[in-house]
């Protein structure tokens, strides 16, 4: 273990002390403090700072002291308190840490608009060089707009995305202000931030684009057909249905266990819902599963299919639509969930606990009787 070498010295001020006729400030730096400032080998400041000159008045000193002193902590907060650093800081945090595994993963992806290049002082740097306190609204509806621009010359629609990475950095920013003190700011530069406007889908899936889309999901992989029904018949979201255990399919139907603040309930059963139930459990058949248990979507040992295994599933039946000349008819699972609303009688089906939720979601274009 190295001991810190005790310096002595005159005055009434740590670290202060005089050297070679000079009063000097000589600070010993912790482990983090020396990845952004300079130190010997006992970890003291090198070189130290001037404060004076032995004899001149203590007042003097101790003003010249303390602005050494807000020096040092502007040089550290300069080099550390950048869009990057905070954003590392906050993905090895524990409030990051318990996010589920969904989350963690789909925040590496939204990181790189770190990446994005600009211009700091006139240099080539990218936002993760550019410090907290130089960031505001404006600049990040400019990088939020060449983001956008770059996404849609790609072929893309890019709008969610640009909103979920400003979205992103902003939870980091609000992260920051709340367990950093250190940080130079208190509160988040872009709280009221106005995101892009997003269109939301209003698409209602026929039965026949329903029918087409099904029946050409049962050439690509086995779960796929029971994934599109169960997500259709209970209305979850794809990842509720994947959460679904066997233990949840009762008597009286199967439990469900929703997200996003809307409630948890259970869907009768129905002959449809039966025969979805069974083409799932079909699949446990030809599986060495392990786990007493299982998903009732799931891998050979009984756990849980990745979300990540149906996005590749669903891109690759999307191929097979394009390829059959359905690319207008394509749907994704999200708007599955859609249809299962629209299409109950029971518009509370999917836990929604508002009704514009429930509106946003029922997509069939209401029939009316004129006056009479």
């Amino acid at each position: 273990m190295t001991r810190k070498r005790k310096i002595s010295t005159k005055y009434p001020i740590k670290y202060v002390h005089e050297s070679n006729g000079r009063i000097v400030f000589r600070p010993y730096l912790s482990t983090r403090m020396r990845e952004d400032l300079p130190t010997d080998k006992n970890g003291f400041l090198k070189p130290p700072i001037a404060l004076g000159k032995v004899g001149d008045d203590p007042d003097d000193i101790y003003r010249a002291y303390l602005s050494a002193k807000e020096s040092i902590d502007k040089q550290q907060g300069m080099k550390r308190n950048t869009i990057g650093w905070i954003i590392q800081e906050y993905m090895e945090s524990r409030l990051f840490r318990e996010l589920d595994v969904s989350s963690q993963k789909r925040a590496q992806n939204l990181r790189r608009i770190i990446d994005h290049p600009i211009k700091i002082n006139g240099k080539n740097a990218t936002l993760s060089d550019l410090h907290i306190t130089n960031l505001s609204k404006p600049i990040m509806h400019k990088i939020a707009e060449k983001r956008l621009s770059d996404y849609q010359a790609a072929g893309k629609k890019g709008v969610v995305q640009v909103n979920r990475e400003t979205t992103f950095i902003s939870t980091a920013l609000s992260w920051a202000t709340n367990y950093m003190p250190e940080v130079g700011i208190a509160i988040n530069p872009l709280r009221g931030y106005k995101k892009l406007k997003e269109t939301a889908c209003g698409r209602y899936v026929t039965d026949e684009e329903y029918a087409q889309q099904y029946e050409l999901a049962g050439q690509i992989r086995p779960y796929l057909q029971p994934m599109i029904e169960l997500t259709y018949l209970l209305a979850t979201r794809g990842v509720e249905t994947l959460d679904i255990r066997l233990s949840d399919c009762t008597n009286e139907g199967i439990r469900t266990y929703r997200r996003k603040g809307s409630k948890d309930n259970i869907i009768e059963w129905s002959d449809r819902l039966r025969d979805a139930y069974n083409l799932a459990l079909a699949l446990h058949k030809s599986y060495a599963i392990t786990l007493p248990d299982p998903h009732l979507l799931c891998k050979p040992d009984g756990s849980a299919l990745a979300k990540s295994t149906i996005n590749a599933a669903f891109q690759e039946l999307k191929r097979k639509m394009e390829q059959q000349g359905l690319q207008n008819a394509y749907w994704s699972l999200h708007m599955v969930k859609a249809k299962g609303i629209s299409d109950s009688q029971d518009k509370h089906i999917a836990g929604h606990v508002t009704e514009a939720m429930r509106q946003r979601y029922d997509r069939k274009v209401p029939i009316r009787k004129p006056a009479k």
